[in-house]
């Protein structure tokens, strides 16, 4: 990927199709696979495999030929940290406190002065 996109969100959340179809091409980098074999293999629903890699393909994530769908093997390996990061900030979210101090209006008030 380009430095300019660095700075990007990721076009790519967790727990979606694109993401399980994404991941599992990351894993395999190097081969090719139909739309209805990432269906099998990624737990993609196969009624939206298609769609799924055509918009990850418009995303530039992923490569199309005769048929088939991959991750080019140079960028697998940014692709995976990105998709790692996302992973991250999800697992963070999820772990966040729901009693947050500094979501409340004043908060500063609440501290302790020494």
């Amino acid at each position: 990927m380009d430095d300019s996109r660095d700075h990007e969100p990721f076009p790519v959340l967790p727990e979606t199709d694109e993401y399980e179809a994404l991941s599992f091409l990351v894993r395999n980098r190097g081969e090719r696979f139909t739309p209805s074999e990432i269906a099998v293999h990624a737990d993609v629903k196969e009624a939206s495999a298609t769609e799924t890699l055509y918009d990850l393909l418009e995303k530039n994530l992923v490569e199309h030929d005769q048929g088939d769908y991959y991750v080019n093997s140079d960028r697998a390996e940014d692709i995976k940290s990105r998709l790692e990061s996302v992973d991250a900030a999800k697992r963070l979210h999820e772990t966040a406190p729901d009693d947050d101090i500094y979501a409340t209006t004043d908060w500063e008030e609440d501290l302790d002065p020494s």
